[in-house]
């Protein structure tokens, strides 16, 4: 039987994750893994019967079809570029990019070599989603005048200050880019073409880290539907909710749970309230939750297009639509002014970790 070969760069959480659910698809073979932690990369190949690398450059030379990306999101568009050159196809944690002009270098090397992009965007897979994609798109709820997201998270001190590159500009790029990136993509990918983003952050209770903990995004789309973004890492705790609500001249939807994984409301013109497939439960890491764990339909959606010519799931032209409206939304809070897109000149040209880093508490973006 035929397989698809891959190989993983950064051996961390993410990357065990990829690893497991490579080993758990029939028709994908794990062949190298690599980290600059030597031990790191050694204990996941040895798990997995796999050979461990050191050196990313390194690694590209190894025989396989798809590199798995898991490194720092600061690192994600330079190593998509080099290996896309490589002659591998590239599956990519989010954010594809942490600014406009990268998304659209990597957009570029794609099409200039004929090797595919794939975004891990692995909320589009959640249950309800599925039903509320299919019911938008088949305009069921008729005219959508409103697309609501509350992001409701908890990211405690420990989060950020055991780790050298999260909450950093450079390398994180804030809560929207690293939390919520998964949330923004699904109002855009429902809501359509955007005509400008205005947008309010700050860091309310992470004095110890640069980006935003906080954040409150406002939408407005070409069709005239309206969409917000209200997201915080700063919930008491743990975790209080991840939900979407969408509105439309034929009916009402609510997303709901912790993480977009249940329907608590619907009430839909001429439509009955669907039976829910059973969903996975979300990444668990230990002092924390993220999204629901749906990289093993992420993996097959891979293995599926490279072996049956299937459609991507996430491809980098929508991966590039939800950068641009991430930069517009950080440009609109630093500046205070609403911003057009699409994005041109010195808005196009913007990267946040050229800004001034924040500090303290309550100090806004």
């Amino acid at each position: 039987m035929k397989t698809v070969k891959f190989a993983i760069i950064g051996c961390g959480r993410i990357g065990t994750r990829h690893a497991e659910h490579i080993h758990n698809n029939k028709r994908a073979e794990l062949v190298a893994v690599c980290d600059i932690i030597g031990n790191r990369a050694d204990e996941l190949a040895k798990k997995y019967n796999s050979k461990s690398v050191y050196d990313f450059d390194e690694l590209l030379n190894e025989n396989y079809d798809v590199i798995s990306i898991c490194t720092p999101s600061g690192m994600h568009a330079e190593m998509s570029i080099k290996a896309l050159k490589a002659d591998k196809h590239v599956l990519c944690e989010k954010p594809m990019t942490l600014n406009l002009s990268d998304a659209d270098k990597v957009v570029e090397q794609e099409q200039s070599n004929g090797k595919k992009f794939f975004l891990v965007k692995q909320n589009r897979y959640n249950p309800p989603i599925k039903v509320l994609k299919d019911v938008v798109y088949n305009k069921k709820l008729g005219t959508i005048s409103l697309i609501n997201c509350n992001v409701l998270w908890n990211r405690k001190k420990e989060y950020y200050v055991e780790s050298d590159w999260k909450g950093t500009m450079e390398q994180d790029g804030g809560a929207l880019m690293t939390q919520c990136s998964h949330f923004l993509d699904l109002i855009v990918w429902l809501g359509g073409k955007v005509n400008s983003v205005y947008a309010k952050m700050a860091n309310l209770s992470h004095p110890y880290m640069e980006t935003e903990d906080t954040g409150f995004i406002t939408i407005n789309f070409e069709s005239g539907c309206i969409g917000t973004l209200q997201y915080t890492t700063c919930v008491y705790k743990k975790n209080l909710e991840g939900t979407m609500t969408v509105l439309g001249d034929k009916g009402s939807i609510k997303v709901g749970g912790e993480y977009l994984n249940t329907l608590p409301f619907w009430d839909v013109e001429g439509v009955e309230k669907p039976e829910l497939e059973p969903g996975n439960p979300p990444n668990d890491y230990g002092t924390y939750k993220g999204s629901m764990s749906n990289h093993d339909k992420v993996i097959g959606n891979v293995v599926d297009v490279l072996l049956d010519g299937k459609e991507i799931a996430t491809n980098s032209q929508q991966g590039r639509e939800s950068i641009e409206v991430m930069q517009a939304a950080y440009i609109s809070s630093i500046e205070n002014r609403p911003v057009e897109l699409p994005l041109k000149g010195k808005d196009y040209e913007f990267k946040l970790n050229k800004q001034p880093p924040l500090s303290g508490n309550k100090k806004s973006v």
